[in-house]
């Protein structure tokens, strides 16, 4: 009977401390649901700071400013910036000190760096090739990061060999990979009045194909299409993305900074202080809207379509200006901040 008795009392306290261990289990789950629950929700804009070594950090649903990240080195120059989920990291590209800096992408503690040549400026992550792509205007150089190791895969040079008409004027500038990471595209720029979007293939870093537009050009995947803003030109040049067919011209002023929704696209007016809204659909410029400071540059859209965040660059320049965007594509002056000097790439996420 002791024995017994004995038995059931072991047999309780065994229950009790599973149920105990359960409930601790549950609530650590809980716990930790919650947390992801709360990062998952949240949005941010982020500008760089060329001027100031710093990355500015907005909340993407109020466009409230949150934080301030500082590179480490003296003197960084941070130009423009990309966004890894499957890494959960901001990648920062440094002009001056020839690196790549990333941070944890909620609490923007700094997690490493990746050694690259100098001059980081354009860059564009995919994660389906697991490639982030940057461009190093003053090596002359393409760099191709591992976003699985973190770590460079290979230094690309101008592509002299298939561009022979490449003069000492080239530089690469603007990049982007589609949709589908197949393939990466790369503006080169070679004087004021030329530009080379030039196609590789990302498996194998090869030179695929590509064509001539005008001079300063920058380059966006949206859908099939690749849109060519060439600001030097005055006009956007629409590409078929799987052959780099041209399909189509859109004349717009000093078309520079380009970012698309699902609905539009949206482009700078550099030199004359304008926003101009295309319908993505059509290709017509549908709304236009003056800004309120010199050189508006670089621009992102949050996922929504809905608000519209720009910087607007220049060595003593400091402002950057919410818009929202109505389903018409019209805009309207929603916030604006000191954000720090030079403020010049941007990104959403």
């Amino acid at each position: 009977m002791k024995k017994i008795s004995l038995l059931l009392a072991l047999g309780f306290i065994i229950a009790l401390i599973s149920s105990c261990e359960k409930e601790s289990i549950q609530k650590e789950e809980n716990s930790l649901t919650s947390e992801k629950s709360y990062y998952y929700n949240q949005e941010y804009f982020l500008v760089a700071n060329r001027g100031s070594s710093t990355v500015s950090v907005f909340n993407g649903k109020t466009t409230d400013l949150i934080t301030e990240i500082t590179l480490p080195d003296a003197g960084a120059q941070p130009t423009y910036l990309a966004h890894s989920k499957r890494n959960n990291a901001v990648y920062v590209g440094d002009f001056a000190n020839k690196k790549i800096v990333y941070y944890d992408a909620n609490t923007f503690k700094m997690k490493g760096e990746i050694a690259i040549q100098e001059g980081a400026f354009h860059m564009w992550i995919n994660e389906r090739a697991n490639q982030l792509w940057v461009n190093n205007i003053v090596s002359k150089t393409t760099s191709v990061i591992d976003l699985r190791s973190n770590s460079l895969i290979d230094n690309l040079s101008l592509p002299t060999n298939e561009i022979p008409e490449l003069t000492e004027n080239a530089v690469q500038h603007d990049v982007t990979i589609s949709p589908s990471g197949y393939a990466a595209y790369v503006t080169i720029l070679d004087g004021p009045d030329k530009s080379y979007v030039v196609m590789y293939n990302t498996s194998t870093l090869e030179y695929l194909k590509h064509e001539t537009v005008g001079g300063d050009a920058h380059i966006l995947p949206v859908g099939y299409n690749l849109y060519v803003p060439a600001q030097n030109d005055n006009k956007l040049t629409v590409f078929n993305r799987f052959n780099l067919n041209k399909k189509q011209e859109i004349s717009y002023n000093s078309t520079h900074g380009i970012i698309a929704s699902y609905r539009h696209v949206f482009t700078t007016g550099i030199a004359n202080k304008k926003i101009g809204v295309i319908n993505r659909y059509t290709n017509e410029v549908i709304s236009e809207i003056d800004t309120d400071y010199n050189i508006p540059h670089n621009l992102a859209v949050n996922k929504k379509g809905t608000i519209l965040f720009l910087a607007h660059s220049g060595a003593s320049a400091t402002k950057v200006v919410f818009y929202s965007v109505n389903n018409n594509g019209s805009l309207q002056k929603k916030s604006e901040y000191d954000s720090g000097l030079n403020p010049f790439g941007v990104l959403y996420y």
